[in-house]
């Protein structure tokens, strides 16, 4: 029986092993499209498990843009982890999220209509006629 020469299987072994550990801890990105209507802040998370399901949302926000282009003059793209939307008691994706003043006044998540998201989306800018 020949030798077995450890020196020939430690590079392979170790990058096994650290590809391994690298893909155990490897989290997906979540992406946010965040604007800012006065004095509203609107987050939608998403993290493109279910393209169908996140695309009534970006259906509902797009229009929003449409109807009142002067409200929603930017939209910014962001990403993030997982672990840092659980921080912010986000549980699952797609989520929408708007606040005013630090204080959330309305959070829509998971399996939601156009119609419904539209809905929220429209109460701030009833709360800005308002005004």
């Amino acid at each position: 029986m020949p030798p077995i020469h450890t020196k020939k299987w430690f590079p392979f072994v170790f990058l096994v092993m650290i590809f391994f550990i690298s893909s155990c801890s490897h989290e997906k990105p979540v992406e946010i499209v965040e604007f800012s209507p006065s004095d509203y802040k609107v987050q939608f998370f998403s993290d493109k498990s279910d393209l169908e399901l996140e695309d009534e949302y970006l259906s509902a926000i797009l229009d929003l843009k449409n109807s009142y282009p002067s409200l929603i003059n930017k939209i910014e793209l962001k990403e993030t982890s997982v672990s840092a939307i659980k921080a912010d008691s986000i549980t699952e994706t797609p989520a929408l999220v708007i606040t005013k003043d630090g204080q959330t006044i309305t959070k829509l998540s998971g399996q939601t209509s156009k119609s419904d998201v539209l809905s929220e989306l429209k109460k701030i800018v009833d709360a800005e006629k308002a005004l």
